[in-house]
């Protein structure tokens, strides 16, 4: 009985697994959270007037300026930016405000600490006020629904990438075989 090979060029596997990973880049929440949200007033109107929008459900997002746990709640401080496609908040200096997000189950701050990104969802449930540093602040409040905790953007890729790119990189140049021997060093 003979065997057939099948041989994939690399190129082909290569835009297989970006394909497939390209299938799963759509936001955190589901398709049915997005489309309830779609008419959501901008930032600027939920601040300017946040009774008018009351119980309306809002995607919004930023970066943690303060976790507080108490009793009954977790009350999130959230310096809000504006969202990119994947609905991740943009590493932008551009901001509308801040917001509290509020949700009954315990988030833990060392998880949940200040600088972190996060985007929620949830209905807009009023006005809170504050002050940050000595400055009165009016705060619109969302109830959450859902909360997505984004992973820190990392630079051990870039590092590597750049070093394969800016290093003379040439087939051959690590050592023979399926490793990554280096020359002079009699690993192959």
């Amino acid at each position: 009985m003979r065997s057939i090979q099948v041989r994939f060029p690399l190129g082909v596997a290569l835009a297989v697994v970006l394909l497939s990973s390209l299938a799963g880049c759509g936001g955190p929440f589901s398709e049915s959270t997005v489309e309830a949200a779609k008419d959501q007033p901008s930032f600027g109107a939920l601040r300017q007037d946040p009774a008018a929008y009351k119980n309306r459900l809002v995607i919004f997002g930023g970066k943690i300026a303060q976790i507080q746990n108490r009793k009954n709640a977790t009350v999130l401080e959230i310096v809000q930016r504006p969202l990119g496609g994947d609905e991740r908040p943009s590493s932008t200096n551009q901001s509308g405000g801040r917001f509290l997000a509020v949700t009954p189950k315990f988030l833990d701050p060392s998880i949940y600490k200040r600088g972190r990104e996060v985007t929620v969802a949830g209905r807009v449930s009023g006005i809170q006020p504050g002050t940050i540093g000595k400055r009165s602040y009016s705060y619109p409040v969302v109830s959450i629904s859902q909360i997505h905790l984004w992973q820190p953007e990392s630079s051990v890729g870039s590092d590597y990438d750049w070093a394969m790119m800016n290093w003379g990189y040439e087939p051959g140049m690590w050592g023979s075989g399926m490793g990554f021997g280096m020359p002079g060093f009699g690993m192959w």
